[in-house]
C-alpha cells in the first residue's frame, strides 16, 4: 500500500515538473542555445591555439606555404598553414587543370542571363567550393599583415634615409621619380582602402595581330577613343606581323609591318601616352614559327607545332634572337611580355622526359627572364597559369619572384573559382608585383563575328571586385589587360574583329576607368566617344540608359546610330548574323523539314518535281542576299583592312553559305530532270552492307 502511495507521488511530481518545464519552455530553449555557443566558442579557441603552436613550429607566418597538387610534385610539399589538414584535400579542393587563354564562360546562371560554356575551353576541375569561405578568412588575416608590413616598410625607409645619402645612386628612386615610391605606394594603399571602388593604374588595351592586323591609319583614328575612354597603354602582340630579319626573316609574315609601319605605332602611342609593351612568345604558342620546315626541329613533339623544346641549344638561340629584335625597335620599353602560357607539351623528347615538368618550365623561364632583365634592364612580365599549380617553395626556389611579374587572367565572371585564395597567397608571398587581365573580344566563342558585351562587362566587373580586394597584399598590383584575340591560336580562323568589337571595348574600358559600371556614367560617355545620334542617347527624364543587354547583349541595336571608326564593320556583322539566320530557317526547310529534297532523296534521285519547284521558290531571295553581302563585306573591311584580311573573314564567314546555296539549286535541277522512276521496294544502299543492313537472312 505504501509504495503504491510513493509510486503516484513521484509520478505526480514528474508531471507536475514537466508541465512547469512546459510552461518555461522559452526559457529552457534559450539556455540550451547559450550553452551551445558557449561549448562551441571554447572548442574554436582550443582549435586556434594548436594551429598557433603548429605555424610557430613551422617556422613561418600565415600562409607560408601552400601545397597544390602538381603532375610531378605531388606530396613533395606538406606544411599547409591554410589548415587544411593534408595534401590529399587540397587535391580534393582544388584540382586545377591547364586552363585554356581563351577561356569561355561555364554553364552558369548570372546576373545578366544564361552563359553558355565552349565545350573546347572547359579545363578546369574544382570541388570543394565551400571551403573558400574558410580560405577567405585566412586571406583576410593575411590581408590585415601583409598591409602592416608595407606601411611599416615604407615608415621606416623614410625615417631610416640619410639626407646626405640622396646623392647616391641606389637611393635615386627617391629623387628621380615624380613621386617617392614608398610614399606613393603608402598613399595608393590608403587610398584604396578608404574608397568604395577600385581603380587600376595601368589599363592597357591587348592588339593581337597574329588575325586582322588592322592598318596604321585605323590606329591613328581609334587612338584618341581609347585615350578618352581611359585607356593609358598598349599591349602588342605581334606574332607573325613584325619585320623580323636576318636568321628571323622567315617566320615574318608577307603582309608584315614594316619597320616604319611599327615606328608610326609607337609614335602614335607616344603622342597619347600610351606604355607600350611587346609580346612575343617564347615557349608556347610558337605556331607561327614551328610550322616551319626551317624551325620544325625546334619542336618539343614534331607531330604538335605548339611548345618549343628547351633543351635544345637552338631554341635558345632563336629565342633570343626575337627578343634582341624586339628590343631595338622597342628601346624604351620598360616591360616585355614573354608570354609562356599553356605550354601543354613538355617532357615527351628524348632530352626531356626524365626531367621534372615543373622544373623543365621554370629553368627555362628563369633562363630567358634573365637574359631580358640583364641584357635591357626591362622588366619580364609573363602569364601566369602554369604556375597555378605550383608549390610555394618550389617558386620560392626558383627565384622567379625576383625575376619576372606574373599576369593573372581569366575571362569568366567566378574569378576565385579559377584562381582560388590559396593562389593568391602564394603569389603574394613569391611575387611582389602583379598584373591582371580581362578580355573585350575573343573569349567567348572561336567563331564568333561580335563579343557578347554582357559577358565581357560581368568579366571586367569581377576582376574590379577581385583587385578591390587583393591589391594589399602586394606591392603593386600594376593595373589590368584588355585582352582582344583575333585567333584561339596560329592555326585556327578569325574571331571578332577589331571594329566589330569597339563598343565592347569601350564599355569595357570606361567602366574599369571608373572602378564600377554606372549604366548613367558609361552610356553617356559612350554615346560622346562613339558619336551616337540623339535617338539612343542619354534619357535625362528618368536617369537610365537606354540600354538592354538581355536583348541587346552585342549592343546591336544600342550602337545602331553611332558613327565610329570602323562602324560599317560593326553593321556588317549585324547584316551577316540576319543572312546566316535565315538561310538556317530555308536550308532546314528545305532539306530536313520537307521531303522531298533531303539527302535521301538526293542520292536516289527520287522527288516530285512539282514539290522541288515550290522548295526553290525562296532560293534567290536567300541566295542574292549572301552575295550581295560580298561587296558589302569589301567596302567595309578595305577602310580597316589589307585585301588578305578581306578575302579571309569574306570566306570564313559569308562564301560557305554561298555555296551550300548553290549546292542546293543543283541538286534541284538535278532531281527535275528524272522522268520515270523505279518500282518499289528500292534496293538497299549497298554502303549500309558494311552495318549489316540489306544483306540477306534468308537460308
Amino acid at each position: 500500500m505504501l509504495g503504491t502511495s510513493t509510486s503516484k507521488w513521484m509520478r505526480f511530481c514528474v508531471q507536475q515538473l514537466l508541465h512547469s518545464l512546459w510552461k518555461k519552455k522559452p526559457l529552457i530553449f534559450a539556455i540550451i542555445l547559450v550553452s551551445s555557443f558557449i561549448v562551441v566558442a571554447v572548442q574554436y579557441n582550443s582549435v586556434s591555439r594548436q594551429n598557433e603552436k603548429n605555424s610557430a613550429s613551422n617556422s613561418g607566418g600565415v600562409g607560408k606555404e601552400r601545397s597544390i597538387v602538381s603532375e610531378n610534385n605531388n606530396n613533395k610539399n606538406n606544411n599547409n598553414k591554410l589548415d587544411l589538414n593534408s595534401d590529399d584535400n587540397v587535391a580534393k579542393n582544388h584540382r586545377l587543370m591547364l586552363p585554356r587563354r581563351n577561356l569561355s564562360a561555364l554553364d552558369t546562371q548570372n546576373n545578366i542571363g544564361k552563359v553558355m560554356a565552349d565545350n573546347h575551353n572547359n579545363r578546369f576541375e574544382i570541388d570543394g567550393a565551400s571551403d573558400f569561405d574558410k580560405n577567405r578568412e585566412e586571406l583576410e588575416k593575411y590581408n590585415s599583415n601583409k598591409f602592416q608590413q608595407n606601411a611599416n616598410e615604407a615608415f621606416n625607409a623614410r625615417e631610416n634615409a640619410n639626407p646626405s645619402d640622396y646623392n647616391n645612386p641606389s637611393h635615386s628612386k627617391y629623387l628621380n621619380n615624380p613621386r617617392n615610391e614608398f610614399e606613393a605606394r603608402d598613399e595608393r594603399a590608403q587610398q584604396m582602402v578608404n574608397d568604395k571602388y577600385y581603380v587600376p593604374s595601368f589599363r592597357l588595351v591587348h592588339f593581337d595581330l597574329k588575325g586582322a592586323p588592322p592598318k596604321i591609319s585605323y590606329f591613328k583614328q581609334i587612338f584618341p577613343l581609347l585615350k578618352e575612354a581611359g585607356a593609358n597603354g598598349i599591349l602588342l602582340e605581334y606574332e607573325d606581323m613584325f619585320p623580323y630579319w636576318g636568321y628571323l626573316k622567315p617566320i615574318a609574315a608577307s603582309n608584315a609591318y614594316s619597320k616604319d609601319d611599327i615606328k608610326a605605332i609607337l609614335d602614335l602611342a607616344k603622342i597619347y601616352n600610351f606604355e607600350v609593351i611587346p609580346l612575343i612568345q617564347t615557349f608556347g604558342h610558337l605556331e607561327f614559327v614551328l610550322k616551319l620546315q626551317e624551325f620544325r626541329h625546334l619542336r618539343e613533339v614534331d607531330s604538335i607545332p605548339m611548345a618549343l623544346c628547351p633543351s635544345k641549344n637552338e631554341s635558345f638561340t632563336f629565342v633570343t634572337n626575337m627578343i634582341d629584335q624586339i628590343m631595338i625597335m622597342h628601346s624604351s620599353t620598360r616591360y616585355l611580355h614573354i608570354g609562356c602560357d599553356e605550354v601543354f607539351h613538355m617532357g615527351y623528347c628524348e632530352k626531356c622526359r626524365n626531367q621534372d615538368r615543373d622544373m623543365i618550365y621554370l629553368n627555362h623561364v628563369t633562363r630567358v627572364a634573365k637574359y631580358v632583365a640583364e641584357k635591357y634592364n626591362v622588366k619580364p612580365i609573363i602569364w601566369d597559369d602554369m604556375l597555378r599549380n605550383m608549390a610555394t617553395d618550389r617558386l620560392k626556389e626558383s627565384s622567379l619572384g625576383t625575376l619576372v611579374e606574373p599576369m593573372i587572367w581569366t575571362y569568366v565572371r567566378d574569378i576565385y573559382r579559377f584562381i582560388p585564395y590559396p593562389t593568391w597567397m602564394t603569389y603574394a608571398e613569391v611575387f611582389p608585383n602583379l598584373w591582371t587581365a580581362s578580355a573585350f573580344k575573343g573569349a567567348f566563342g572561336e567563331t564568333l563575328m561580335v563579343p557578347n558585351v554582357k559577358m565581357h562587362l560581368e568579366n571586367n566587373e569581377a576582376w574590379l571586385e577581385a583587385m578591390k580586394e587583393q591589391h594589399r597584399n602586394f606591392k603593386s598590383l600594376r593595373g589590368i589587360v584588355l585582352t582582344g584575340w583575333q585567333r584561339y591560336d596560329h592555326l585556327a580562323t578569325l574571331c571578332e574583329l577589331l571594329p566589330a568589337s569597339l563598343p565592347s571595348l569601350i564599355v569595357n574600358l570606361l567602366t574599369i576607368s571608373h572602378g564600377r559600371y554606372n549604366s548613367s556614367y558609361v552610356f553617356k560617355a559612350f554615346d560622346r566617344i562613339l558619336r551616337c545620334t540623339p535617338s539612343s542617347r542619354y534619357d535625362s527624364t528618368s536617369h537610365r540608359m537606354d540600354v538592354d543587354f538581355e536583348n541587346d547583349p552585342n549592343l546591336w541595336q544600342r550602337a545602331a546610330n553611332c558613327h565610329f571608326p570602323g562602324f560599317a564593320v560593326f553593321q556588317l556583322t549585324y547584316d551577316v548574323s540576319e543572312a546566316i539566320k535565315r538561310f538556317n530557317e530555308y536550308s532546314y526547310s528545305v532539306t530536313i523539314h520537307k521531303a522531298w529534297m533531303t539527302d535521301y532523296n538526293i542520292r536516289r534521285n527520287m522527288s516530285n518535281p512539282h514539290r522541288v519547284d515550290e522548295s526553290l521558290q525562296e532560293h534567290s531571295l536567300v541566295y542574292y542576299r549572301l552575295t550581295a553581302l560580298v561587296k558589302q563585306a569589301q567596302d567595309a573591311l578595305k577602310a580597316v583592312f589589307d585585301e588578305y584580311t578581306v578575302a579571309e573573314w569574306i570566306e570564313q564567314n559569308i562564301y560557305p553559305y554561298i555555296l551550300k546555296m548553290e549546292a542546293i539549286m543543283k541538286n534541284g535541277i538535278e532531281l527535275k530532270k528524272a522522268k520515270t522512276w523505279e518500282r518499289r521496294p528500292l534496293k538497299p544502299l549497298p554502303d549500309l552492307q558494311r552495318f549489316g543492313v540489306g544483306t540477306s537472312t534468308e537460308n
